[in-house]
């Protein structure tokens, strides 16, 4: 009782401080500006590399329109997870919260959000976007039937997985190595980094292998479990341990294929080539690291998107992605990969209504939504504002651009737009002519195309965004409770 009743003092306090006068949330709002527009309260939760929403161009877009004043409630990513459960258990939502609500969410705080399938003829491009991509409103509407939030649709620029393997290929021709195909090879490559001063500085400053920290509850992106894959498991981002195999979904955490790769990485960690920090530096700190230090690198391996986004401008030329390894020398079972596409191409319940909003804002609050739909919008609210970030080319035709200098290219996406989170639809009838950054991506992913041909799509892949009833919900958060502390320590 102690604990929740700090968690909503904290969540109260947080929420003075962001808000200052203004409601925390937006149940039964009925604010007006000074022009006579409504005014609706819209929670975004941001990068930790964001600027605030009102100083990002394109904003000043939607509140025309929508008609309405917008009062931006910006909420960092680490301070939201504090507050996102004291949110829904005060019920005091904002009339729309963008990037703050998943599917898992919905199952149990569903009232307090508005079911849009109603409204949808209040929605045109929502609408557009639902018959043109059916799989976008299948991935949208809950087991009965309801549509709680509008999705992230973006297949044309998005990959089947986010786990993509790389390692220097500069450092091993210097050390004359091969590129791994086996753990063991690999292992030898990564010992030979740690002793042989392969990017040449006379300093024992190499990091053979990092990851980015495992949480205490789940693996996620751009960690070793990946590895399963090449003893056949099809790695989802999703719950813990889970995966499908031939149609049945098992979970590799009671495998002995689990405890193999557990061996394996404890062996390495005795070997002395796996980052020390590892298990405890935050993604700012991973990210920095991977970009070595100028254009001296300092890593050997790791997962992540793509080498320059990776890496850097310095240094990401060093850098080949290798595709799934084998366990030992010609084993039987086929090598596979992660796969995540699914969710990386459709992010469901992106932006939601609170089902408390006022009818002085509820017209407002749907065409701000809806705004974000269009095509203008969509690249905008992605990679950023128009003359800034993105060149429009010519009706539906744009050009994105490189990060002005002072910026770092990975992180220019992320400062002044919403990245992949932001509320949008890139469809096939766009044409954008992308950086090395993004444009990277599908080359990278292509590297996978043989561990795929080893894949079922109908059978052996754990779908993210499928409906769950509540008590499917309820059965994966407990054994979740049960079970994630016990398994990631």
């Amino acid at each position: 009782m102690k604990r929740k009743s700090a968690v909503l003092k904290l969540g109260a306090m947080a929420c003075v401080a962001v808000f200052a006068l203004s409601a925390c949330g937006g149940s039964g709002s009925s604010a007006t500006g000074k022009n006579g527009k409504p005014t609706i309260n819209v929670q975004v939760i941001l990068d930790a590399r964001a600027e605030k929403m009102q100083k990002m161009g394109w904003t000043k877009q939607l509140a025309a329109a929508c008609d309405c004043n917008i009062n931006w409630i910006n909420t960092g990513s680490a301070a939201w997870s504090n507050q996102k459960q004291a949110t829904l258990a005060s019920g005091d939502v904002a009339d729309v919260t963008i990037g703050g609500y998943g599917s898992g969410d919905m199952s149990t705080y569903g009232s307090l959000f508005m079911d849009l399938k109603p409204e949808l003829k209040s929605m045109p491009n929502v609408s557009k976007m639902f018959k043109t991509d059916p799989y976008s409103e299948v991935v949208s509407t809950t087991y009965d039937g309801k549509i709680y939030g509008t999705p992230v649709v973006a297949r044309p620029v998005t990959a089947r997985t986010s786990n993509h393997m790389f390692i220097n290929k500069t450092w091993l021709d210097k050390l004359g190595l091969k590129v791994p195909t086996t753990w063991a090879e690999l292992e030898q490559d990564l010992i030979a980094f740690k002793n042989d001063d392969p990017n040449g500085n006379g300093k024992a400053d190499e990091i053979p292998m990092d990851f980015y920290t495992p949480g205490t509850d789940n693996f996620w992106l751009f960690q070793p479990n990946v590895l399963l894959s090449s003893m056949g498991i099809v790695v989802p981002n999703g719950p813990l341990g889970m995966y499908v195999d031939n149609g049945k979904v098992k979970n590799y955490l009671t495998d002995t294929r689990y405890k193999t790769l557990i061996e394996y990485m404890n062996k390495l960690w005795n070997d002395g080539v796996i980052s020390p920090e590892a298990f405890t530096h935050d993604w700012s700190k991973f990210t920095s690291t991977a970009k070595g230090n100028g254009k001296t690198a300092t890593v050997g391996f790791e997962w992540m998107w793509t080498p320059a986004g990776t890496f850097g401008a310095d240094n990401y030329d060093q850098y080949v992605t290798i595709p799934s390894l084998e366990q030992s020398a010609n084993q039987k079972t086929s090598p596979v990969w992660s796969y995540n596409g699914d969710d990386l191409a459709y992010k469901i319940d992106a932006a939601v209504v609170s089902s408390k909003v006022a009818d002085a804002q509820k017209t407002a609050a749907l065409k701000f939504v809806d705004a974000f739909y269009s095509a203008d919008m969509s690249v905008q609210a992605r990679y950023g504002a128009f003359g800034t970030a993105v060149k429009k080319l010519g009706t539906n035709h744009y050009k994105i651009l490189n990060a002005p200098k002072g910026h770092e290219e990975s992180d220019w996406m992320f400062y002044q737009a919403l990245g992949d989170a932001a509320p949008g639809w890139i469809n096939t009838d766009m044409k954008l002519d992308l950086p090395t950054l993004d444009a990277q991506v599908k080359p990278v992913d292509a590297v996978y195309d043989k561990d795929y041909k080893n894949v079922n799509f109908n059978k052996d892949i754990l779908y993210q965004n499928m409906p769950a009833t509540k008590t499917q919900s309820d059965t994966m958060d407990t054994n979740t409770t049960n079970y994630a502390q016990y398994a990631m320590s």
